[in-house]
């Protein structure tokens, strides 16, 4: 049976960088190991996509080259309450096919989007606390018994000096505090990745295999 290991945080602060870091330090050990991108299984949740589209409740805009996607379901009873649990389908499905059988099959995975991932986004685009809801316990249901979770965490400049192109993402602010929330809430270990990104990591793995009883949301 593989590990699943989740490194979790808003763009830019560095999840891509710490997730191929770790993959290449587990493989260093002989350890089988793969790297998942798991954000939008769109498939139950697809025809209300198009609904949103449609009504204009979902958009894209373009700025210097950049695309950017919005979603704005506050004013839809359909998005903001029959959304969500397509898209906890969707990530079940997903779960079942991508997690949950290659490590049945012995590979570990190190995961830098997920369910939680998904939670964020609905909680941005409908405006609701989801972090404090049922949702948020049924996404966590997904998740592989005893998975590590990571939570990373950089100031917005340093975000923005890393991912120059998320300066035209008007929602940046807002999914920053709501990351911030969500690892309050589910007492996450928390690294700050404005260290030097060797530290930043010697601190992943350390908090992944140490094994420390230590509980509770943690600035590493």
């Amino acid at each position: 049976m593989g590990r699943f290991i989740y490194i979790l945080g808003a763009d830019g602060t560095g999840k891509s960088t710490h997730a191929q870091l770790l993959v290449q330090y587990l493989e260093s050990r002989c350890i089988r190991c793969k790297r998942l991108w798991l954000r939008f299984p769109f498939f139950f949740s697809l025809p209300l996509l198009a609904y949103a589209r449609w009504r204009g409740y979902s958009w894209h805009e373009v700025t210097d080259s950049v695309d950017h996607g919005y979603w704005d379901f506050q004013r839809s009873w359909l998005m903001q309450r029959v959304f969500p649990t397509a898209l906890l389908m969707d990530a079940a499905l997903a779960s079942l096919l991508r997690v949950y059988l290659p490590l049945w099959l012995g590979t570990t995975i190190v995961c830098e989007r997920y369910v939680l991932d998904m939670v964020v986004d609905l909680q941005v685009g409908t405006h609701r606390r989801l972090v404090e809801s049922w949702e948020l316990d049924a996404f966590l249901r997904l998740l592989p018994r005893d998975a590590p979770v990571i939570g990373l965490v950089a100031p917005e400049p340093v975000v923005i000096q890393r991912r120059p192109d998320l300066r035209h993402d008007r929602l940046l602010t807002v999914k920053l505090s709501t990351y911030a929330a969500l690892f309050e809430r589910i007492a996450c270990p928390v690294v700050e990745t404005i260290q030097p990104v060797r530290q930043a990591q010697d601190r992943i793995v350390n908090t992944i295999f140490a094994n420390q009883a230590q509980r509770g949301p943690r600035t590493i």
